[in-house]
Parts: C-alpha cells; sequence; structure tokens
C-alpha cells in the first residue's frame, strides 16, 4: 500500500515518531524515535540493549504515529519491521544527518560498532488516516 500525498508529506518532513512494539507479555512498548522515510521505508537506529530490538525479534509486527507539532494532521503506520546488523552505516548516516547540521565523525562506522547500533527497517502495510 502507498501513503497518500499528504500522509507521504508528513512521513518525509518529520523526524519524530512513537514506536509502538510488543513486550514478551504482549503489553504495548511505546518509544519515541527519530526517522528518516527513504525507498518506501522507514528507517530507525537502536542499540542492542534496547527494548524495541528485543521485541521486534520475537514480534515484527509494528506501528508508528508520525505527528506535526501542532498535532493535527499525523499518520499512523502499521508495518513489518525487521533488524539489519550489517548494512547499516548509510542509514543511520542519514537519520543522524536528519537530527543535527554537524558533520559526522571521521569514525563513524567504528562508533556504530563500538555502540552495537543496528536498524530497524520498517516495510509499511497500512496507512491511517
Amino acid at each position: 500500500m502507498q501513503p497518500t500525498p499528504e500522509q507521504e508529506q508528513i512521513l518525509r518532513e518529520e523526524r519524530l515518531a512513537i514506536l509502538a512494539t510488543l513486550r514478551r507479555d504482549g503489553s504495548p512498548q511505546l518509544t519515541p524515535i527519530n526517522y528518516v522515510y527513504q525507498d518506501g521505508r522507514i528507517l530507525i537506529s537502536t542499540t542492542r540493549d534496547r527494548a524495541k530490538y528485543h521485541n521486534i525479534q520475537r514480534h515484527p509486527q509494528v506501528s508508528l504515529c508520525i505527528l506535526r507539532p501542532q498535532g493535527r494532521p499525523y499518520v499512523t503506520v502499521f508495518g513489518r519491521a525487521r533488524i539489519e546488523e550489517s548494512d547499516i552505516v548509510e542509514g543511520t548516516a542519514e537519520i543522524f544527518r536528519s537530527m543535527s547540521d554537524r558533520p559526522l565523525p571521521e569514525n563513524f562506522e567504528e562508533l556504530l560498532r563500538q555502540q552495537r547500533r543496528v536498524l530497524i527497517v520498517v516495510t509499511p502495510e497500512r496507512f491511517v488516516p
């Protein structure tokens, strides 16, 4: 499913969302995250010690709510997440660039390894409203 033009504009312009994953007991885990929307997918950087990493390993169904600062309009994305552990430099760099105007450190790739970073790649299946 493709987003409407208005939904896609929100996905491209905003950088903060609330990610919903499921905990081991089935209860929801809500996490504010920074993301980029690229090639029809949502990329999220995290580390292997975070709850969302473990939740997605167990249950890949997720949802995200992306709000404009004034609260409306918004878009909720329902989809399937996968963990990318090896090819993460370019996607993670895009996320960091979207958050700051500062240049990436020269040892960026090494920092990602030290921090045990991974990319969560969400493939949207449905957009609401």
